[in-house]
């Protein structure tokens, strides 16, 4: 790992995961040292791609007197649907989790096909063929891969209503079709970057982009994660909803731009917010 001092305000420990929109370059942009010690208590973000075991990392970097940005639980309530999804039910797809994969009886107790399935903390690479469910059939099919997908076998499945959203040109054969999604970066509860979530299609943009930002703002401030990331998306119907939240220590910036984004942190810890 990587540890570098930005502006004498912010640690970053970073490793590079060979993801051209994960990895940045800071020592290319802001002022860097790599002290051998830190005052204790100096704030830290991690930039190492997935944390297996966030509890023993950030006892590891706390050991070292560095205040990692968000504690385990905030890390958790960002990262788990099961723990953001009771903040936000009125600003999301109805939802189920369950602890295995349910029979489909019981998906049909609940919803209609298609159904949109996913593990409790991410998709199988936006794998379509097992994210968007349309029957039975398909879903006999898709069960049988998520319990030997690498992604999904260690996660919890969910069940998410399925929620036409607004299409967009572009995207990759075999994803899930990219619409007009947009990821946010929050810092202590302000925006810090934003940017087209499908980075791989055509440019797109909408005019009222100011109001899927305050409803991200409005998640943001319920969920209360120091450092979040919050997408969000347009329905085919015209209304903003939250597709997912995540640590935004994990998070790709897909179309955000990163040094806006790290120079806003920086200009906002210069400020006092820490």
């Amino acid at each position: 790992m990587h540890v570098v001092l930005l502006e004498d305000l912010l640690a970053v420990v970073s490793a590079r995961i060979g993801v051209a929109v994960y990895d940045f370059d800071f020592e290319l942009y802001f002022r860097c040292r790599h002290p051998t010690f830190f005052d204790e208590g100096t704030p830290c973000v991690l930039r190492v791609g997935a944390v297996e075991d966030y509890q023993a990392q950030y006892q590891v970097l706390r050991d070292w007197g560095l205040r990692p940005v968000n504690t385990p639980e905030q890390h958790e309530r960002a990262s788990e649907l099961a723990m953001w999804y009771p903040l936000l039910t009125d600003m999301t797809p109805r939802t189920r989790i369950f602890e295995s994969l349910p029979d489909a009886a019981q998906i049909e107790q609940a919803f209609d096909w298609p159904i949109f399935l996913k593990g409790s903390r991410q998709t199988s690479k936006h794998n379509a063929k097992l994210s968007v469910i349309g029957d039975r059939e398909h879903y006999a099919w898709a069960s049988e891969h998520y319990r030997r997908d690498p992604v999904l076998h260690w996660q919890r499945p969910v069940v998410r209503e399925f929620v036409p959203l607004q299409a967009v040109a572009g995207g990759i054969a075999g994803k899930v079709p990219a619409s007009m999604e947009f990821r946010s970066f929050w810092w202590h509860g302000a925006c810090v970057g934003w940017g087209r979530y499908w980075y791989q299609a055509a440019q797109y943009a909408c005019d009222d982009i100011d109001d899927g930002l305050a409803l991200a703002a409005e998640a943001a401030r319920r969920l209360q994660v120091p450092f979040l990331v919050v997408d969000i998306a347009k329905t085919a119907d015209g209304r903003w909803i939250v597709i997912e939240c995540n640590d935004a220590q994990e998070s790709g910036y897909a179309a955000a731009a990163p040094r806006a984004i790290w120079s806003a942190i920086i200009e906002s810890l210069q400020g006092g917010a820490a």
